[in-house]
C-alpha cells in the first residue's frame, strides 16, 4: 500500500511539474483560445533594450511599439497613432529621416506576410505575445501588400483576432514598422 501511494504521488509530482513547464513556456497563451501552444514563443525574440525586437526565426527586427506610442523600460507608453495608408508611408520616411527608432533609417511597412509572423494564435484581444509587443492596440495594422483586384485597397493584420483583411487606403489603422536584421 505504501508503495502504492508512493508511486502515485511520484507521478501527480512529475505532471505537476511538466504542466508547470509547459505553462511557464506559453505563459502569454490564453486557455481556451486557438492553438494549444504559441505559435510565437518569448524564446524566438531577443530584445536589444532599445525599442526594438529580432525574430530570430525570421531574421526581421520589428518596433515593439506602434507608431505615436514611446518605449519606456518595459512598456509602451501614449497612443497608437491611427493614420491612412499613405500617412503611415510618409510617418515610416519621417522615422527614416531621423534615425530615432535603434538609430537604423531602413524601416519600412511590413508585407503581409510578414505582419503575420507576429500573430499569436493561442490568444486573442490582442492576438499578439504581449510579452514581446507589450500594449499593442486590438485595432488593425497596415502592411505595404496592395489588394490586386480592389484599386485603392491594402490589406491589414486586426489584432483582436489577429484576422488579415483588406481595406481601402484612405481608412485609418496603426503601423508597426520593420527591417531586415
Amino acid at each position: 500500500m505504501t508503495q502504492l501511494r508512493i508511486r502515485t504521488t511520484l507521478t501527480l509530482l512529475l505532471l505537476m511539474a511538466f504542466s508547470t513547464a509547459t505553462v511557464a513556456q506559453d505563459s502569454h497563451c490564453q486557455l481556451g483560445i486557438g492553438e494549444d501552444e504559441a505559435s510565437t514563443p518569448s524564446d524566438e525574440f531577443e530584445l536589444p533594450r532599445d525599442g526594438t525586437v529580432i525574430h530570430v526565426r525570421t531574421d526581421l527586427q520589428w518596433a515593439q511599439c506602434a507608431l505615436g506610442q514611446g518605449w519606456s523600460r518595459d512598456s509602451c507608453t501614449g497612443q497608437a497613432e491611427s493614420m491612412t495608408w499613405s500617412e503611415a508611408q510618409t510617418a515610416i520616411d519621417e522615422l527614416n529621416r531621423t534615425g530615432e527608432l535603434g538609430g537604423y533609417t531602413d524601416w519600412r511597412l511590413p508585407t503581409r506576410e510578414e505582419l503575420e509572423t507576429i500573430v499569436e494564435k493561442c490568444r486573442e484581444a490582442p492576438a499578439i505575445n504581449d510579452d514581446i509587443f507589450p500594449d499593442t492596440p486590438w485595432a488593425g495594422f497596415w502592411t505595404s501588400s496592395l489588394d490586386t483586384e480592389e484599386e485603392g485597397d491594402a490589406w491589414f493584420i486586426g489584432f483582436y483576432y489577429g484576422l488579415t483583411l483588406e481595406y481601402s487606403r484612405d481608412s485609418s489603422y496603426r503601423v508597426r514598422p520593420v527591417r531586415y536584421r
